[in-house]
């Protein structure tokens, strides 16, 4: 690669996005926002960047910090959530009724450089804040699948999985909190094995490894088989809400009890959407209680994210692509520039999109070519002229 092309390229991490893929992450936020407003929710906008010496959520080096020109240590928004809790414990301190929010915003974390992670990525969910119980989770769950569903794309039971993080701490309740914190990282990435062993060498008895290891490995309707324990009631409850809500479903969630989501903060139910197309879950959620607590504004909280980029990728493996749209008229003008943008006018003014002269960067749109003929009617590509009424009423149809 050209020296001078190489450092005009975006950092490591760090990439462009071109106009059809931007085309298609609209259509994708306009769904997402219009379904999250169909549940009351309402947007917001934290800043781009926080004070990093806010409640640490991430490990060392995980976050993208700099100073300021005041000589504090700042950092790009590496969660939207911890954002929102800073916020509602400053603004909503004293709000009494639940605060229902929105957003549609980029973060950003370090990644390590070997693994080529992304470093700034789009996500978009919502925060119930002050509701607790099973009918507040879910109807956040039910939110998360309608709205990705809205998008296009397909969900049965396989693909929502419903866990419980306080049922995964009660069972290793008794190792030192280092080590129980070892177990959870090993099951935030999937690892029940070394989980286990973890919880064996940490000196955990071998009836509680036990006991452990079968919980972890009980998949959806198995979960009777724990009976009536608090932690494993209310994933039978949350389900069962979030049936109620859409009772045309069969079934919401399948329950997943070694479930830990990748962030610490979540205290009660979780759940994550997954797709068999990719490796990592498009959204994840659950209730977190304690968060709020740690900007000195006890509430409780739930809500979710979905990984925009995440949700494109599973949308554009299942043969997705953006709602039926009118094409772009190219106007190709007559010679006479009065005329031309007059006829422009009048075709933009029927409601459809008109750029005058080929373009080099369709964006994925259908294009349509035309000719002008006068201020009112053009020349198809087969030769037909036809009125600029017509043409419109032809397209919009």
């Amino acid at each position: 690669m050209d020296e001078r092309a190489r450092g005009a390229s975006p950092p490591r991490g760090f990439r462009d996005i071109l106009p059809t893929e931007a085309r298609e992450l609209r259509a994708i936020e306009a769904t997402l926002t219009s379904t999250f407003e169909s549940y009351g929710f309402v947007p917001l906008e934290p800043p781009t960047v926080e004070h990093a010496t806010r409640p640490a959520i991430f490990g060392e080096g995980r976050t993208v910090q700099f100073l300021d020109r005041d000589g504090r240590l700042v950092e790009l928004r590496p969660d939207v959530t911890t954002a929102v809790a800073r916020l509602v414990a400053q603004r909503y301190r004293d709000a009494t009724d639940a605060l229902r929010l929105s957003y549609f915003s980029p973060v950003y974390r370090e990644e390590p450089a070997m693994t080529a992670g992304e470093r700034e990525f789009v996500q978009a969910g919502v925060e119930l804040i002050g509701p607790a119980g099973p009918m507040a989770d879910a109807e956040v769950l039910a939110l998360c699948v309608d709205a990705i569903e809205r998008c296009g794309l397909s969900l049965d039971v396989r693909s929502v999985h419903v866990g419980n993080v306080g049922l995964v701490r009660r069972l290793f309740a008794d190792l030192p909190d280092d080590a129980r914190e070892l177990v959870l990282g090993a099951l935030r990435s999937g690892d029940q094995v070394g989980a286990i062993r973890i919880a064996r060498d940490a000196g955990m008895s071998a009836a509680a490894v036990e006991r452990a290891r079968h919980t972890l490995g009980l998949l959806g309707k198995r979960i009777e088989e724990l009976g009536d324990d608090d932690d494993v009631m209310a994933i039978r409850n949350v389900i069962h809400y979030a049936r109620e809500l859409y009772p045309g479903k069969p079934m919401w969630g399948l329950p997943n009890l070694s479930l830990v989501p990748e962030l610490p903060y979540y205290t009660g139910i979780v759940f994550e959407i997954v797709h068999p197309a990719l490796g990592s879950p498009i959204a994840s959620g659950g209730r977190y209680d304690l968060l709020l607590a740690a900007f000195g504004a006890p509430r409780p909280a739930t809500g979710f994210a979905i990984n925009v980029a995440r949700l494109h990728q599973a949308l554009f493996a299942d043969g997705w692509r953006p709602p039926n749209e009118r094409p772009l008229v190219t106007l190709h003008p007559n010679g006479d520039d009065r005329v031309s943008l007059r006829c422009a006018a009048a075709l933009r003014a029927c409601g459809l999109a008109v750029a005058i002269g080929a373009v080099a960067e369709p964006a994925g749109q259908p294009i349509l070519i035309a000719d002008v003929v006068d201020e009112r009617s053009v020349k198809l590509a087969d030769g037909k002229v036809i009125a600029v009424d017509k043409l419109a009423q032809e397209l919009m149809t």
